[in-house]
């Protein structure tokens, strides 16, 4: 696997907001989150969800680290895309908990295995890696990868759906309202800023999954602090 180097260039044009030392502050800061959301739900399905979505958000960043400082790209660019290739579906998993499961959410596990299983051990699944500095740039067959977006914003589309739907179906329920609301805005605080990043700066646009991680530090805070102990309180409100 080629390591490319950073071109300085370009760096002018782009964003400086998800840097080396960003990206392992996110880390930490997702980590924290992650033993933060164990000691007060790991007992339930739903808690374990959420650290494990949590887990997978800070291996997404220490791998980043990683290749940026040169530390073995190939190990750490399989890491990093596995990590992220099972995130969407974790979300799947955590909204089916409030909902019944469709074949949709049963292909999503199917694709995120299949994808997951891919990375880690196909030897060329990746061909590239490159750290520009402010984010990293992967690089692998062209038609998988494109394949590989659908699966990854269609499931993060797909999951604000169901929560949106759910949430009308169930007006009566308050609570389970407003844990669907947070979902949704969650992922808004991630996609809404990734699309006005890839329309207004161009160069950025081969970084997609990169930026889009660096953002979902969002997600993670409103996911430990709003939704889980909401779906806790939910819970609580069922056992009276």
């Amino acid at each position: 696997m080629k390591l490319l180097k950073r071109d300085k260039k370009r760096q002018k044009n782009t964003l400086f907001c998800f840097t080396p030392e960003v990206m392992i502050a996110t880390f930490v800061i997702e980590i924290l989150l992650a033993l933060y959301t164990f000691i007060k739900a790991k007992s339930s399905k739903f808690g374990r969800g959420a650290i494990f979505i949590l887990i997978f958000l800070a291996l997404f960043q220490l791998a980043e680290y990683q290749i940026c400082r040169g530390e073995n790209p190939e190990m750490w660019s399989r890491i990093g895309l596995f990590s992220i290739t099972i995130l969407p579906i974790l979300g799947i998993y955590l909204i089916s908990l409030l909902d019944k499961r469709t074949w949709l959410h049963y292909l999503g596990y199917g694709l995120a295995v299949a994808f997951g299983l891919y990375f880690v051990l196909v030897p060329k699944a990746i061909d590239g890696v490159a750290c520009g500095g402010n984010y990293v740039i992967f690089s692998g067959p062209q038609a998988l990868f494109n394949f590989y977006s659908f699966y990854y914003f269609g499931f993060l589309l797909f999951a604000i759906w169901e929560s949106f739907h759910r949430a009308q179906e169930d007006k009566k329920n308050k609570l389970l309202r407003r844990i669907l609301f947070w979902f949704i805005i969650g992922y808004l605080s991630f996609l809404l800023p990734l699309t006005l990043v890839y329309l207004f700066i161009t160069s950025a646009r081969v970084a997609v999954a990169s930026i889009m991680c660096g953002f979902a530090v969002i997600f993670a805070l409103i996911l430990a602090f709003r939704i889980v102990p909401l779906y806790q309180e939910l819970e609580k409100k069922k056992l009276k």
